[in-house]
């Protein structure tokens, strides 16, 4: 998953949007899964940047200092739909993997509309051609055991932890990504370190993960409970990650266009679905008062 070069002409490159729909080909891959963030690849250029376009991409995007216990947010945390199936990996092996086979695992899974196709092909083309920033690696895993190699990989040591927003609910497709105004009760840094790697699941017929680095990054569990009476869920907690140097993003960034700032002056944050997983070294206990930090 990218976020433009700072040289990018396509502000799309730039952009994660959270959309229930396939609106003018906006993909839907989350900061982790099956209703997910997902980088666009087409050019939708975002020119005035209090456009409501621009707003919707902006607000899955927030400053740091909004996890700061005693902080009211309005979460954008797409909702998981179903849950895939993570295959072991004799079985994924044996299966077309490769977007030179896409109608082959199009006739062998038998998708139900066109949008599905769409997503198939939109998976198979980021596994094959991940668009990074400098400095930043990438992969992606279609077994269980591949998930643990290629996230070990790119820490660089077998001695990691994983963390995920296992007690988001399952929810009903159609659900808004977009929350409604909730109190961060608490948020626990899950490591000192700033070298993590986010696995974001992507939309296919089994269980895919797209994993990256992109350092220094700060992820955290947030507690959050809610300020409307009747929401649900009342309380949840959330992963969110703080990415700290955003000074190869796209100037064109809708986040930078609306808050007036420039890559480089602040660390920007987003939340992460309940199927990503957040991967760090074990043996660096997090902070439960590190979000300044």
């Amino acid at each position: 998953m990218t976020y433009g070069s700072k040289d990018e002409v396509d502000p799309d490159k730039a952009t994660m949007s959270y959309s229930s729909e396939h609106e003018n080909d906006l993909k839907t891959v989350s900061t982790g899964h099956m209703a997910h963030i997902e980088v666009t690849g087409k050019a939708i250029h975002h020119v005035d940047s209090h456009s409501h376009k621009n707003e919707r991409h902006a607000d899955v995007f927030f400053f740091r200092d909004m996890l700061r216990p005693g902080s009211m947010i309005t979460p954008t945390i797409p909702p998981t739909n179903s849950l895939p199936t993570l295959l072991p990996r004799h079985v994924a092996d044996s299966l077309p993997f490769s977007a030179k086979r896409l109608w082959d695992i199009v006739a062998m899974f038998a998708p139900r509309s066109l949008g599905m196709i769409r997503d198939i092909r939109w998976t198979l083309d980021t596994c094959e051609h991940p668009r990074t920033l400098p400095g930043e690696k990438a992969g992606c895993s279609t077994s269980l055991e591949s998930l643990g190699e290629l996230t070990t990989s790119l820490l660089g040591t077998s001695n990691v932890r994983a963390f995920s927003a296992a007690n988001l609910p399952v929810e009903a497709p159609g659900t808004l990504a977009l929350r409604g105004r909730y109190n961060v009760t608490a948020a626990r840094r899950l490591s000192k370190s700033s070298e993590i790697v986010t696995c974001h699941d992507l939309k296919y017929p089994y269980a895919v993960y797209y994993c990256h680095t992109s350092n220094p990054t700060a992820a955290y569990a947030v507690t959050m409970e809610s300020m409307e009476r009747g929401a649900a869920p009342a309380t949840m907690e959330a992963l969110a990650v703080c990415h700290l140097d955003t000074s190869q993003w796209s100037l064109k960034h809708p986040f930078f266009a609306l808050h007036n700032v420039k890559p480089g002056d602040v660390a920007v944050c987003h939340f992460l679905t309940k199927l990503s997983v957040v991967w760090v070294q074990a043996g660096e206990p997090g902070n439960a008062h590190a979000v300044a930090r």
